[in-house]
């Protein structure tokens, strides 16, 4: 078993993580605009995230991954913020910072981590980085293994996992310290069907006390998870509302479902019957 260190004078038990209960009860995103040289690629007046499943939707290039990372602290924008819901100005902006990353969970679309560590490993690396008590942190890693089903590769390094169980492991390190926010950059991609439906149940459950935002290219994810779609065009937002008021855009045909939901999302992408709620986006 590896023995990180954060430097010599860390302490042993920094205290518990921040959890649904400890009121940050999503994100608010106010006046953002993100600029890559000359393109603007965020321009979003208004925009919160509570507790329930949020699709991200958009083709690529659209602004989601984009969008996660300034909700992760990862991307600076040019104007604007993305603050903790349901709480009040704190004149400490290093005590909002930190509170803020506590807060939230983060799987990038490309985890880069380490492959000679176990799945055991990993798991632990993110909850002592992460400040779950060292007195909870052996239950907390064992019982987030299990939910992922993680269980039979568990001493397994990731290098030598197949793409689905890699995945579930860096989901795992997402939420091992059971964050109120959850952010997935396509957490269901690389992984089979049998996976897919025990990560979208794993999900369901979190959404029902936490904020879970997923960006996804599948429309069964949609279909099957989402409590609301949030669909982007080149950085803007052109849709906010549930799953059926999607669908219900889509003219003509008679599909239900995931064929509905797609043709639904090919005219936001290409720019047909787009529109976005009056006040901005704001839910």
């Amino acid at each position: 078993m590896i023995t990180p260190r954060r430097s010599d004078n860390a302490p042993d038990d920094p205290g518990p993580a921040l959890d649904s209960g400890d009121g940050a009860r999503g994100l608010d995103v106010r006046d953002l605009v993100v600029r890559y040289r000359a393109r603007t690629a965020l321009d979003i007046p208004r925009l919160s995230f509570r507790p329930g499943i949020t699709a991200l939707t958009g083709s690529n290039g659209s602004g989601k991954t984009t969008l996660l990372k300034v909700c992760a602290l990862l991307l600076r924008p040019a104007a604007g913020s993305v603050s903790l819901g349901n709480r009040g100005p704190d004149p400490d902006k290093r005590a909002n910072l930190r509170r803020h990353r506590e807060a939230i969970g983060y799987l990038p679309q490309a985890p880069d981590f380490p492959g000679h560590f176990t799945v055991h490993e990993a798991v632990t690396y993110a909850a002592w980085l992460r400040s779950v008590p060292r007195a909870r942190r052996a239950e907390t890693v064992r019982r987030v293994i299990d939910d992922l089903n993680l269980t039979e590769v568990t001493e397994a390094r990731l290098r030598s996992l197949s793409g689905g169980n890699r995945q579930r492991a860096h989901i795992a390190q997402a939420v091992v310290h059971e964050p109120a926010v959850l952010l997935l950059d396509e957490p269901t991609t690389g992984i089979d069907v049998e996976h897919r439906m025990e990560l979208r149940t794993y999900l369901a459950r979190l959404g029902r006390t936490r904020c879970v935002v997923l960006s996804t290219h599948h429309t069964e994810d949609i279909e099957l998870l989402a409590d609301r779609v949030v669909s982007l065009r080149e950085g803007r937002i052109v849709f906010d509302g549930t799953p059926a008021e999607l669908t219900a855009r889509a003219d003509g045909g008679t599909d239900d479902g995931a064929r509905s939901v797609e043709r639904a999302l090919n005219a936001l992408s290409s720019g047909g019957n787009s529109r976005q709620d009056a006040d901005g986006g704001a839910r």
